[in-house]
């Protein structure tokens, strides 16, 4: 009857074991990091805009949004999905409106213009691949 406990007792740990060693990680980040799914948008006051998309690490799709921009640009990331800036120029100030994490094109464009109201208009867009 021993016998038969301890070699129950070896296959369950071992199922343990080597069940274990193979559960992936299922973070957003690992799975950016394989698939390459970031996107960024930079922007400034002045208008300029800069944008980068597939890129595999949050920090590369900054970068290369920004070196299209400039390195005083505002920046915004986004995980497979969409983003948008708007602007509204006016004769005294700049309103600028920034959308991320929406589906489509015009769910992030149509978000951006509302967040910088009436008369803006969209100045760049992103959509990533996945």
């Amino acid at each position: 009857m021993k016998l038969r406990q301890l070699l129950a007792a070896f296959a369950i740990v071992g199922t343990l074991a080597t069940s274990a060693t193979f559960v992936p990680a299922a973070t957003p980040e690992a799975e950016a990091a394989r698939s390459g799914y970031w996107g960024a948008i930079s922007w400034a006051y002045n208008g300029a805009t800069g944008y980068a998309v597939n890129y595999p690490t949050q920090k590369s799709a900054i970068r290369a949004a920004k070196g299209r921009c400039g390195s005083r640009c505002g920046y915004f990331t986004f995980y497979r999905s969409c983003g948008a800036v708007a602007y509204k120029f006016t004769s005294y100030r700049t309103y600028v409106g920034t959308a991320r994490g929406y589906r489509t094109r015009v769910g992030a464009e149509r978000a951006a213009r509302s967040q910088a109201g009436y008369g803006s208009h969209v100045r760049g867009w992103a959509c990533t691949s996945g």
